[in-house]
């Protein structure tokens, strides 16, 4: 049973290596051709954490089944793919898959649950559709800069239906819930990876998806295939089936994660700290581990702001609490400006704990306690007495 499962899996990978190389150099399909939607439910690596799409197409007369999958991308060395996708230049491609390889692979090499969506769509569609991928396929035109929300393999596959169609699969009425809400449930197991993607998101993430925008996640794009018409008002999908697996919608969080409540346990330590250094304030060890934790936060916020290509990460008021110089001022003598410096770092982190609950960026649960700390034992410190030029720590 193993051998065969190895087998299996090596024949999918060849498959899918052998299929990616491929491009047609004639779009010709008959009029038995069909066309469905692949739903390939979320897996457990990172890169499919929020599912995938991909187009098969299918004819029987000319023996086609290829899967056009806008989700192919070359991890390369692990520190620089990491690299680019921080920076924002990431490119993507279109590859051609055989598609019962695919399905084979995600189901018994990922354990990733596979959905079916027959579209219906006329003969003269049909070949539009075919060309238009087949153009797209094309050595020039196959890769394109990768956008999680506005441009990816779910996306990809709404542009090139309504391309078919000449009519948009769903209108621009707001859902009334943002793209961070869209997002969080998908990570809502990994409280490690949800911290940091909510820190590092800025405000544009808040704002209201429309139901055309749904479609940048897979799951949602199944579900508004399954309500989406064609231009005479029939429906668009003709059948549906659920070819591997028991797909089950990513729920949120009900229950505090580890992050959060360790961020509580920093305030605690903070707050206890503070009550401790009221009548004789001192610099403490605890500072130093705190804020050169904050000023990593604040340089890692200040990069995806300023220097990375990404567009949903500016601007970020987490920036309120987590300036990204604070470690600075603890090394240096003990100088009027720096007391200045620590009463605004402190009323800075007040006023977006105070606010938090108003401000139109939403925050993740662990940055109130964080900012909370910040503000204490940044108090604490602008009233260290100023004594000479003596450092606030031993040099």
């Amino acid at each position: 049973m193993r051998l065969t499962h190895r087998i299996l899996t090596l024949f999918t990978l060849l498959s899918l290596i052998s299929l990616a190389l491929v491009t047609p150099t004639r779009a010709q399909i008959s009029d038995s051709a069909r066309v469905s939607v692949f739903t390939i439910y979320p897996g457990e690596a990172l890169h499919s954490l929020w599912g995938h799409s991909a187009l098969r197409i299918w004819d029987p007369v000319t023996g086609i089944d290829i899967s056009y999958n806008y989700g192919t991308f070359d991890f390369g060395n692990r520190l620089s793919f990491i690299a680019r996708f921080a920076y924002g230049k990431l490119d993507y491609q279109l590859s051609l898959q055989n598609s019962p390889a695919l399905v084979e692979y995600s189901w018994f090499s990922e354990k990733r649950g596979v959905v079916e969506q027959q579209l219906n769509l006329t003969p003269s569609e049909r070949r539009v559709l075919y060309q238009y991928l087949s153009a797209n396929a094309l050595t020039e035109n196959r890769t394109y800069r990768y956008d999680f929300l506005f441009d990816n393999c779910a996306t990809r596959i709404r542009d090139a239906l309504e391309y078919t169609l000449q009519t948009p699969l769903a209108d621009s009425i707001s859902t009334g819930v943002s793209f961070r809400d869209l997002v969080r449930p998908y990570v809502h197991a990994r409280p490690d990876l949800d911290m940091a993607i909510n820190l590092a998101m800025g405000l544009p993430v808040d704002r209201y998806a429309s139901q055309r925008d749904l479609a940048f996640l897979p799951i949602e794009l199944q579900a508004l295939l399954q309500i989406a018409q064609t231009a005479t008002g029939a429906p668009l999908v003709i059948a549906s089936d659920t070819l591997h697996g028991d797909p089950v919608t990513p729920e949120t969080r009900r229950s505090m994660s580890l992050p959060t409540g360790a961020a509580w346990l920093i305030f605690v330590a903070a707050f206890v700290y503070f009550l401790r250094d009221f009548r004789e304030p001192r610099q403490r060890k605890f500072d130093v581990v705190l804020l050169s934790t904050v000023t990593l936060v604040g340089l890692l916020v200040t990069f995806f702001w300023l220097v990375s290509l990404h567009t949903i990460t500016r601007p970020n008021l987490h920036i309120m609490w987590a300036w990204p110089l604070h470690i600075i001022p603890l090394y240096l003598s003990r100088r009027p400006f720096v007391t200045i410096y620590w009463w605004c770092a402190a009323a800075s982190a007040v006023v977006f704990a105070l606010g938090s609950a108003w401000w139109p960026q939403a925050s993740p649960a662990v940055a109130l306690p964080l900012a909370l700390a910040v503000a204490v034992r940044c108090i604490t410190l602008a009233r260290v007495p100023r004594t000479g030029f003596e450092p606030v720590l031993p040099a």
